[in-house]
């Protein structure tokens, strides 16, 4: 290693985050043992290292002590008595890793020496090198030290960063390798436990054998989806030592419907995380909802996602409001996220449409849009091929020729933005949904007659029978028609073969662990009867709507309001990000219960209008006073009866068809990754 004055860590380490700050706890002295320390107990380890400074010819003393606060690193300088300080949280280490010296040399290291006077012995013996250098000179003698690679993100507020800091901590008390590895291995084991005591849900999971479910969509980033996982998104899973299943998407809807009919979801996986922008994230939240036990899976997978597509209202909303920053690598912070462990809860819009005689049902997390937005984003893909520029181009000529649309807005505003909606009153008996069947078509289609969520307490709910090996046996068919295990034959790496890079791969399955998946033909059960008997007690318990169905008047005296005539836009919001830049609801949080309604009426003038999206991407587009114009109303639900057939409705960007449409808000339904837990 380089000898450094003071421990040194990678190169993307800024200078302000490699700096040692104080603390307030007290370190051992400097002759003590590293495994005479590690003995004492695994709640707190201490270890002397040192690194060697070849500038002035001298050892600094580093005093590292691993406790449940993180790792506090205290330097010493024989020359001038001087003492600095560091703590790395346990929530910034994402994980860690030990065994021999990795091929890739990093800066950063700290030795472990068996005692001040046997080091001063073997620099006696060579007086020409030090540390690393002495042990390259003393021929071909085999290295039987063990490392511990700690990976860490420091969090900068000003500028709202982080920045990696990698510490290498090189352990060699003993002639044994493997005694010094299972040193290594305490502490390695150490830092575990205490993330899992810190509240990290991610090492329950790991504990427990399951692994993360990630769906990939290849097109999304401009095809550049499988590059960027593979680049910015595998190594933090690797440093955070995090299993997973990666599912490559192959055509529209398979998200949705791997999701939906995957019957071991629960037991295989502990998340989802979705690396693509919001289409991907919209059609995993309706594969949830229109499984048979969607309660249990929304309550037990949490869903993340990491922006790789060009939609990325969702991550950027998570990360406002984990405070955590975005820019300028949002898939390398947004994957921290992910990997951090924790899960908060978050709003769900059920949504209800009509179309030809037709009612469909289906999920949103993120808008629903109706006139100028809409058009801009719907339009404007023509322009798909000069990136995030023809959004500005299309909004320049919407505002030249303005449309207003007309027809009837009904919305039930909220009382207060504390108060918290009434549970779901007991259901009636209704037709099950058919959410067992397979589906095609549109979305609308597809999400047609799905469940109803219910925004109270579910765990009185009992799903499908909890039969093990009933489930096992029935899930082998169903599996094979998605899972593609990654060989482990070196020829599928070949340049133009089925490899990862390959333009043309069939590959839609990769693992993190290596092998064959091996699969069961054991033959199926016939549990026709159990499903119908679930399927009987799922009826009696579908909860009802709060309002009046789609094709029912709403009434004044229920506190709806009701206005008519010409309106420039409706969009309604429950996050705070449309877009990455667009900052469209600055008072919206997760877990609300509200729906920001924001109206533009006919009459606005343009350039008022220009200020409207010129402010977006900041949150100053909304009126501080009163504006007849321009209005925001928190509600808890809203309808809108557009007249005529023609126009653009939106539901999370997707284009729905036109016609009446009502919204309903589920407070918490689902749980989403973020870094501050609920």
């Amino acid at each position: 290693m380089t000898a450094n004055p003071i421990p040194r860590v990678e190169q993307q380490e800024s200078e302000a985050e490699s700096q040692l700050k104080p603390m307030h706890a007290e370190t051992a002295e400097a002759e003590a043992d590293v495994n005479g320390a590690a003995e004492a107990a695994t709640d707190e380890l201490i270890g002397i290292f040192y690194v060697e400074n070849r500038r002035r010819k001298q050892n600094i003393k580093i005093v590292v002590k691993l406790c449940p606060e993180g790792i506090y690193l205290r330097r010493e300088t024989a020359q001038n008595d001087h003492i600095n300080e560091q703590l790395i949280r346990i929530d910034d280490i994402i994980g860690s890793s030990c065994g021999q010296r990795l091929k890739k040399r990093a800066r950063g290291g700290l030795t472990s020496c068996k005692s001040t006077r046997n080091q001063q012995q073997e620099q006696h013996q060579h007086p020409d090198a030090e540390g690393a250098g002495a042990e390259e000179q003393q021929g071909k003698e085999a290295d039987n030290s063990a490392y511990l690679y700690i990976y860490a993100y420091l969090k900068k507020e000003k500028p709202l960063r982080r920045g990696k800091t990698l510490r290498i901590l090189r352990f060699r008390t003993s002639d044994d390798y493997a005694e010094n590895l299972a040193t290594a291995r305490l502490w390695h084991r150490t830092i575990r436990e205490h993330k899992q005591r810190s509240g990290a849900a991610g090492e329950v999971a790991r504990a427990t054998g399951k692994k993360l479910l990630i769906l990939l969509n290849p097109k999304s980033g401009s095809g550049k989806g499988r590059e960027l996982f593979q680049k910015q998104v595998a190594p933090v899973l690797r440093e955070a030592e995090v299993q997973y299943d990666l599912q490559i998407t192959t055509h529209p809807n398979y998200a949705q419907e791997f999701v939906r009919s995957r019957k071991d979801l629960m037991e295989r996986y502990s998340g989802i995380v979705v690396a693509s922008g919001d289409g991907l994230f919209y059609e995993v939240l309706n594969g949830l909802m229109g499984r048979m036990d969607w309660r249990r899976a929304c309550r037990e997978l949490p869903l993340g996602i990491i922006p790789c597509g060009s939609g990325n209202g969702l991550a950027k909303s998570i990360a406002h409001h984990c405070n955590e920053p975005y820019e300028p690598k949002p898939i390398l912070h947004a994957t921290l996220i992910c990997v951090a462990g924790r899960a908060t809860p978050m709003d769900v819009v059920r949504v209800e449409l009509t179309h030809r005689d037709r009612h469909y049902v289906m999920y949103s997390f993120l808008s629903i849009g109706w006139g100028l937005i809409a058009d801009i984003d719907i339009e404007s893909e023509s322009l798909r091929s000069i990136g995030a520029q023809r959004f500005t181009l299309w909004a320049i000529r919407r505002l030249i020729t303005l449309r207003c649309y007309r027809g009837k807005l009904y919305y039930l505003p909220a009382k207060s933005s504390t108060e918290q909606p009434a549970a779901a009153p007991a259901a009636a008996p209704a037709a099950a949904p058919a959410a067992a069947q397979s589906t095609t078509g549109t979305p609308q289609e597809q999400a047609n007659s799905q469940a109803e969520p219910q925004p109270a307490d579910f765990s009185e709910f009992k799903d499908l029978p909890d039969d093990e090996d009933v489930q096992l046996r029935d899930n082998q068919s169903d599996l094979d028609q998605f899972a593609d295990a990654l060989s482990l034959d070196r020829s599928i790496y070949r340049q133009n073969a089925d490899s990862w890079h390959s333009a043309v791969s069939r590959r839609t399955a990769y693992y993190s662990i290596g092998g064959q998946s091996s699969r069961s033909n054991r033959s199926r059960l016939n549990v026709s009867q159990r499903i119908e008997a679930a399927n009987a007690e799922f009826n009696q318990l579908v909860p009802v709507s709060k309002i009046p169905g789609l094709q029912m008047p709403l009434s004044a005296a229920d506190g709806w309001l009701h206005e008519e005539g010409e309106f420039v836009m409706v969009h309604a919001a429950y996050t705070t990000h449309l877009a990455s830049d667009c900052y469209f609801a600055p008072e919206s949080r997760l877990n609300d219960g509200l729906i920001y309604l924001v109206i533009i009426r006919a009459g606005v003038g343009r350039s008022q209008l220009l200020n409207f999206l010129l402010g977006m991407h900041n949150g100053t587009h909304l009126p501080m006073e009163p504006d007849p114009h321009i209005q925001v109303v928190p509600v808890r639900a809203f309808r809108i009866e557009p007249c005529g057939s023609h126009g653009i409705l939106t539901i999370d960007g997707e284009r729905v068809d036109y016609g009446p449409i009502q919204a309903e808000v589920f407070p918490g339904l689902i749980n989403v990754m973020t870094t501050t837990g609920q």
